[in-house]
């Protein structure tokens, strides 16, 4: 019978990915299970074993250069992948009527945000407030961040400048907004972020809301390790997502090469399970040691549709 898809196999060098850089690495997972998705159980209870066809996902590579993670190719990302896939009984499927599941890889890096450019924005909407103020004869000072921009408005709309720069403070407020958005979809913080937002966070229930949003403010290495129906996918060419895992640590004072096996250790504990709730772990040494990397198939792209991961 002709097979449905074709696997190209790859023999994959051993790269140096096994340490990451630091004494210690705060890593954090989040997993989700879609469509009724449950991994079957044998009768003792354990995972019983499931079968994925592999296909190139996507890099997003951030908006730094960096080699760490630049110089990381496909076939490596893959093979490493593959070994902490195995650790949990996911094996790659030999043919297509084997073939559960259509694992899609995505890696990369997010894009912080430009600090320097939102504190210019803010100083020129202060600065213009108290030129009003002044000019009004009100009294010299600081206005606060914590002001209303609609009474702010009301009280200079006749000032073009003050206005004007009302108007741009919105807009990248706006811009920042929609950036953490896309970051806490990718990372996984959403849930987390909307059950730390609320006067709690006020009244000295630590800085757990800040740290998130630290978070995705600053740039992430991430993995997005994405399963759909692989039977689904041949066929419709449309992509029905059972399982999701996303993990990240901080790009900052570490390296891609050398902390991706510990984040996919960290998030292969989750895989095709639900965590719950974002998990962010403190780790004090961040190591783990790898045997050789296996040989893994690869579906063609030309096989489904190209579509981001849910």
């Amino acid at each position: 019978m002709k097979k449905l898809f074709q696997i190209t196999l790859l023999l994959l060098v051993a790269a140096p990915l096994a340490r990451a850089s630091n004494d210690s690495i705060i890593t954090s997972v989040f997993s989700s299970t879609y469509n009724g998705y449950q991994r079957p159980r044998a009768a003792d209870g354990t995972f019983q074993p499931e079968y994925y066809a592999l296909a190139n996902g996507k890099y997003l590579p951030g908006v730094s250069a960096d080699a760490s993670i630049d110089k990381v190719k496909f076939p490596q990302i893959a093979g490493l992948t593959a070994q902490f896939l195995a650790l949990r009984d996911y094996h790659l499927a030999q043919d297509s009527k084997q073939a559960r599941f259509l694992l899609v890889i995505t890696w990369g890096k997010t894009i912080p945000l430009d600090d320097g450019v939102y504190f210019d924005h803010q100083e020129a909407f202060f600065n213009a407030m108290n030129q009003v103020a002044q000019a009004r004869g009100g009294p010299a000072g600081r206005f606060s961040a914590m002001a209303s921009p609609t009474a702010a408005a009301k009280s200079f709309a006749e000032n073009d400048e003050a206005e004007q720069s009302l108007i741009q403070l919105n807009m990248f407020n706006d811009m920042r907004r929609k950036a953490d958005e896309y970051n806490a979809k990718v990372l996984g913080y959403v849930d987390e972020i909307n059950r730390r937002e609320g006067p709690a966070r006020f009244a000295g229930a630590g800085t757990a809301f800040d740290d998130l949003i630290d978070d995705i403010e600053n740039e992430r290495y991430f993995f997005v390790i994405s399963a759909y129906d692989f039977p689904t996918a041949v066929k419709t060419g449309q992509r029905k997502l059972l399982w999701a895992t996303r993990v990240s640590v901080q790009a900052q004072g570490n390296k891609f090469n050398e902390a991706a096996a510990l984040m996919l250790a960290k998030a292969s504990k989750y895989f095709g399970q639900d965590s719950g709730r974002l998990v962010r772990q403190y780790d004090r040494e961040g190591k783990v040691t790898l045997g050789e990397l296996q040989v893994v198939g690869v579906v063609p792209e030309s096989k489904v549709h190209d579509q981001p991961p849910k």
